[in-house]
């Protein structure tokens, strides 16, 4: 390391897209859910789109019908592995790099906007929240419509746990995390603390994630202020009734005429 140089963040599945891919790659439950979801939508936007996990099927199933997919993030890092994803899967994805709370696409015809799997949760603050539902309104159309999925908080959900996670990346280098999760309930934060080890030796380094928990009465009064109407919440990716045996909470919600 050049003298004067400050050490960058440790690469994780909580920042860079080859590590969230080998972490997630198991995760495809909800991949049917969001290609129904999709189904007969000329133009489709995921917030917080990540390495493409979403859009990369969405676009496969929609390639016939020549289904226009944008995906927007934060994190170039991200982006690029969405974009080598894509290449590999020969479909046609429009990706940006932009802050979900305030960007500006040009349009206002957009079928089905969509935040998966608790992106919405990286909104850390209620000012946040409206900001991104206020922008992606404004790219909607008149019919369109927008799907949110995260965690059904329950107390036993929101417990303090010691979690283990291993992943493999490319050039079989093992990555090794011990995990505290916690919860500050004064300001709704769900936090993880990691230690991650790798199999190429070194010290282990530390990350840290903080996701602002949401409730469903919560999510419907931020989406009224943002000029929405709720038209369903489910408990499931099969589109079961939302209860308090559910773990996941989805909302569906369509611009307020």
């Amino acid at each position: 390391m050049v003298q004067g140089d400050v050490p960058g963040p440790p690469r994780s599945y909580l920042n860079d897209g080859e590590h969230y891919d080998a972490c997630h790659a198991h995760r495809l439950d909800d991949v049917p859910f969001w290609q129904q979801a999709a189904a007969g939508c000329r133009i489709v936007l995921e917030l917080g789109c990540g390495t493409g996990r979403i859009t990369t099927p969405i676009a496969a199933a929609g390639a016939e019908s020549r289904r226009r997919v944008i995906g927007l993030d934060s994190n170039p890092s991200m982006l690029d592995q969405a974009r080598r994803k894509a290449r590999a899967a020969a479909v046609d994805i429009q990706y940006v790099l932009g802050d979900m709370r305030e960007f500006d696409l040009g349009r206002d015809d957009i079928d089905l906007a969509i935040l998966s799997f608790n992106t919405i949760g990286v909104l850390l603050s209620l000012e946040d929240a409206v900001a991104c539902l206020r922008c992606t309104r404004r790219h909607l159309a008149s019919t369109g419509r927008l799907v949110i999925d995260t965690f059904l908080p329950s107390p036993q959900r929101l417990l303090a746990e010691e979690l283990k996670i291993d992943y493999v990346l490319p050039d079989d280098e093992r990555i090794m995390i011990t995990a505290q999760r916690s919860y500050n309930p004064a300001l709704q934060l769900r936090v993880l603390d990691l230690v991650l080890r790798s199999s190429a030796g070194g010290p282990p380094q530390t990350d840290r994630s903080e996701v602002h928990v949401y409730y469903p009465a919560e999510l419907a009064l931020l989406l009224a202020n943002a000029g929405f109407d709720v038209v369903a919440m489910y408990g499931g990716y099969d589109q079961r009734r939302l209860d308090a045996r559910s773990h996941r909470l989805i909302v569906v919600a369509t611009p307020r005429a």
